[in-house]
């Protein structure tokens, strides 16, 4: 395809498998997410490199962005966000809700023995967060997190949480508060089962500095279906953390996806999910692949290898993914399985080629065929010697081949990628990729990257080579002092390139 930049406008889902250190980032999702930044959008970034690296377009676009940054990444906004505020007591869906959170919180490991204890942690779980949401008004992971610790403290508070859920005004908080009770007296094991289910996967909160980025929220995830104004969430996370705190990550994703679903007038919302193999088994990720679309949502995982997906969706989570996604995306393929996959994706060749040994026999006995009719033998049957050899002689040997075998997969160059696009009736394309820093039309669209110096100046690409811009920060001025993303009160940019 030359320079000429390949753009899908599809609605449909996306999905991208890349090796680490293929250059996701650098020559992918930072070209876009800048070009997304005035629409809606919904991103998981570890390590925080997107929101650092692409931050002055969601204000050249008047485009809020809310960090949530528990740890204080690279200086980007710290904002708290409390993804359970969408259960409300007057919600016609707050049992639905709670059931959906909770697949997300404790999903089934799919082991025979341990089936039954999941089960009851997720609907004693749903238990407490429907009890806080009717004593609180409302339910956050940090009071979630204490109402769970009260079961084996010394505070005294267990017997009082006890009594108010057996006085709830909901029949199903009624039964498991019963439930509890008996198994606390009765089958002591059985309830330190249960409980301990809950234990083990909400442990991650016990961290104060995660539960302060999830209490006091600074906006909500409904943001981003606010029709009068364009909103992206930005979850910046470390990529040590993303497996350990993959059970909020799968709520916020899922939370999202209920807000959008209450909101389907609105304009549709991206999800970008990177490193989605670390969040483990994510159905509401498989679920937004096969329904999202008609929800508004557009969903887009990038994946390290295809046995990621194996491992977290089962044999046929794979066969889910790619059923469903317009764009079938691989480069910078590191692993034999991942490049076997996409080689019979890929299908075969027919190559034609001249058997030289064969044709040479054939050459002889079309001459032994000759002789025969000077020396008296059968004229007839000698001729059609002679004809079958001398079309043998001619004759091109056809093989079939993988078009590219895993092989040539696994050695293709760092700046070629594999598409597969769906419903365009286009064939596989092989194409090149290149880093964001050399692309002309995204001059002065990105800030310098945290991981890589210089950080008080970027490149830009000009007709005859490039040259360096300085970066500026300073106050920023009252038309953007009203965006998230400058609660701090400085923005930075590209000299020559200041947003207006």
């Amino acid at each position: 395809m030359g320079q000429s930049p390949l753009r899908l406008e599809t609605d449909a889902p996306r999905l991208s498998i890349a090796g680490a250190g293929a250059g996701k980032m650098r020559d992918l999702l930072s070209m876009a997410v800048a070009e997304a930044a005035g629409m809606r959008n919904f991103i998981l970034d570890p390590r925080g490199e997107i929101a650092s690296v692409t931050m002055v377009n969601f204000a050249v676009a008047g485009s809020h962005a809310y960090c949530w940054n528990p740890v204080g990444m690279h200086d980007l906004p710290q904002h708290a966000m409390q993804p359970l505020d969408i259960l409300k007591i007057e919600s016609p869906q707050l049992h639905a809700d709670c059931k959906i959170i909770l697949e997300s919180l404790i999903p089934i490991s799919g082991s025979a023995s341990g089936k039954y204890f999941e089960l009851r942690a997720q609907e004693w779980g749903g238990a407490f967060m429907k009890m806080l949401v009717e004593r609180d008004g409302e339910v956050s992971f940090p009071s979630l997190y204490r109402t769970i610790n009260a079961i084996e403290s010394n505070t005294g508070e267990w017997p009082d949480i006890l009594e108010f859920m057996l006085s709830s005004s909901m029949e199903s908080v009624r039964r498991c508060a019963g439930e509890m009770l008996a198994k606390q007296q009765d089958s002591a094991r059985e309830f330190g089962a249960i409980i301990g289910e809950l234990y083990a996967y909400l442990s991650f909160l016990d961290d104060p500095m995660l539960q302060r980025a999830l209490e006091k929220p600074r906006a909500s995830l409904s943001a981003t279906c606010n029709p009068a104004q364009v909103a992206t969430w930005f979850l910046n996370v470390p990529v040590e953390y993303v497996s350990i705190w993959a059970p909020v990550l799968r709520t916020m994703f899922t939370v999202q996806m209920l807000y959008k679903s209450r909101a389907p007038s609105s304009p549709p919302v991206n999800m970008i999910i990177d490193e989605a193999g670390q969040l483990g088994n994510f159905d509401a990720l498989l679920r937004a692949f096969t329904f999202g679309r008609g929800a508004g949502v557009r969903a887009w995982a990038l994946f390290q290898d295809a046995g990621q997906i194996k491992r977290n969706f089962g044999p046929t989570g794979l066969q889910g993914f790619m059923g469903s996604a317009a764009l079938r995306q691989f480069f910078g393929v590191r692993d034999y399985e991942t490049a076997q996959f996409v080689s019979s994706m890929l299908g075969q060749e027919t190559l034609e080629y001249d058997d030289t040994l064969r044709q040479a026999q054939a050459r002889q006995a079309k001459r032994q065929a000759a002789m025969s009719m000077l020396t008296g033998n059968d004229p007839l049957s000698a001729a059609q010697s002679l004809r079958h050899n001398a079309f043998l002689e001619t004759h091109r040997t056809k093989q079939a081949r993988s078009l590219m075998t895993p092989d040539e997969i696994l050695a293709m160059p760092e700046d070629r990628q594999i598409c597969f696009v769906s419903g365009k009736s286009l064939s596989p394309i092989l194409g090149h990729k290149y880093p964001y820093y050399q692309r002309p039309e995204f001059a002065g669209r990105f800030l310098p990257n945290p991981y890589h110096s210089p950080l008080d100046s970027v490149s830009i690409p000009r007709r005859w080579g490039t040259s360096q811009a300085k970066v500026i920060t300073e106050t920023v001025p009252r038309k953007f002092a009203h965006f998230p993303q400058y609660d701090a009160g400085v923005w930075t940019y590209v000299h020559g390139y200041r947003p207006r």
